[in-house]
Formats: C-alpha cells, structure tokens, sequence
C-alpha cells in the first residue's frame, strides 16, 4: 500500500518539522537582524523548510508510482498465468455449455 504523504500543516507537527521551522526563523531573524541581509536570510529559510518538503514529496510520488507500477506487472503475471492454465478459446475444447447455447440458437 502506498503511503499518503503529509501536508505542509501535518509536517510541522512533526518533531524534523517543528526543529527545521524553528531553526528556519532563528535564521531569518539573525539574518535580518545582525547580518542585515535579508536575501540570505530568504535563500536558507528556502532551503530548510521547502527543500526538504519537496523532496519528502519528490519520494513519495516515486514511491507510489513504484507501487502502482508493481500493481500492474502483478495483474499481469496472473493474466499470463491465467491464459497459460486454462489455453487460448481457439485451442480449449468445446464444452457442454457451448453445445446447449448452439442448439438454442438454432431454434
């Protein structure tokens, strides 16, 4: 089963989501504040919280394009199972049920 990534609000509530916001404002109040740069303060707040949550995303797209892709050569396998057990309709004899039908429809 594939697994259902959070949201944005989801993620802070979690302990990796509250520490990266949390260093995320201490850096942007010292950059404005002490430093005075106000675009490097931007550019590391960016890539502590929205960086990691793209990726955490990124990988659970992949993680379910993975599981569906794996859904699909399983359904696969067993029609190929199916199809190799039980033969082609051309190649299978004809059974009872067929006959009735026929005989029906002549009628």
């Amino acid at each position: 089963m594939a697994h259902d990534p959070l949201s944005p609000a989801e993620a802070l509530r979690t302990r990796t989501g509250a520490v990266l916001a949390t260093v995320s404002l201490l850096v942007l109040v010292y950059s404005l504040l002490i430093v005075g740069r106000v675009l490097f303060g931007v550019v590391v707040v960016l890539a502590l919280s929205v960086g990691p949550y793209i990726s955490y995303r990124l990988f659970a797209a992949l993680d379910a394009l993975a599981d569906g892709a794996q859904r699909i050569a399983d359904a696969r396998e067993r029609e190929a199972e199916r199809g190799s057990r039980f033969g082609s309709v051309s190649e299978r004899a004809e059974s009872p049920a067929d006959r009735v039908t026929e005989r029906e429809r002549e009628r």
